[in-house]
């Protein structure tokens, strides 16, 4: 089982260039990511927790919160196609399902092409073994070049050596959003995650603002 930590480990040998380096170009992330994500506020508790399988090769994304830790009646599973600009919303209890547009493709799952690179540096202790991670820190806009909201902003860190996204900070004018990954594995057991069930066929797609995203879903 390959954690982000094992993975950095693993691949510690290959980065000796990689600390001194500085204005590097934004790294990519390994072509399949699966594990834990947490969503939570600046002002209030976790508002989503869930299971995450991310597919970086076909950009589609599949999310499913946990209810037992959330205390709402409703709870998201959602899958996304972002080059398809779909997104599917589940409920598989009631079998039914809502395709809605998104035609903002960023998320926080891998850093986007225009980042900018901020530092590198550790978390926790470089001196010792396994109490630390190197990371780097990458800055940017969250939104689509053709958007009109310039002001939505994001703070992403992730793994120095294998490109995880460890976590990432999310400013607009809606909420601020803290996002952490937890138990990530550079694996996916079963990519038919990714594909709509059956009761989605037929669903029509409904149209969302132009700067409908991601993020998004945990809005009120």
């Amino acid at each position: 089982m390959r954690t982000v930590e094992l993975f950095c480990v693993a691949f510690l040998c290959l980065c000796p260039m990689a600390w001194a380096s500085a204005g590097r170009e934004p790294c990519r992330s390994p072509p399949k990511t699966s594990g834990k994500l947490c969503v939570s506020t600046t002002k209030e508790d976790t508002i989503a927790w869930g299971e995450f399988k991310f597919d970086s090769s076909h950009k589609q994304l599949h999310f499913v919160e946990d209810t037992s830790k959330s205390n709402k009646t409703s709870h998201l599973d959602v899958i996304i196609r972002f080059e398809e600009g779909v997104m599917y919303k589940l409920d598989r209890k009631n079998e039914s399902c809502k395709k809605q547009s998104l035609p903002c493709h960023k998320h926080p799952m891998e850093v986007p092409a225009d980042a900018t690179h901020v530092e590198e540096l550790y978390m926790g202790s470089p001196d010792k073994h396994e109490q630390g991670l190197r990371v780097r820190m990458w800055s940017g806009n969250m939104t689509d070049h053709d958007s009109h909201h310039s002001q939505d902003h994001y703070s992403m860190m992730t793994t120095s050596c294998g490109c995880i996204t460890v976590s990432c900070t999310y400013h607009s004018e809606k909420n601020d959003l803290i996002f952490s990954f937890f138990n990530v594995e550079t694996e996916i057991d079963n990519l038919d995650v990714f594909h709509p069930p059956d009761y989605c066929e037929g669903v029509d797609l409904e149209d969302a603002p132009d700067d409908h995203s991601f993020f998004d879903l945990f809005h009120d």
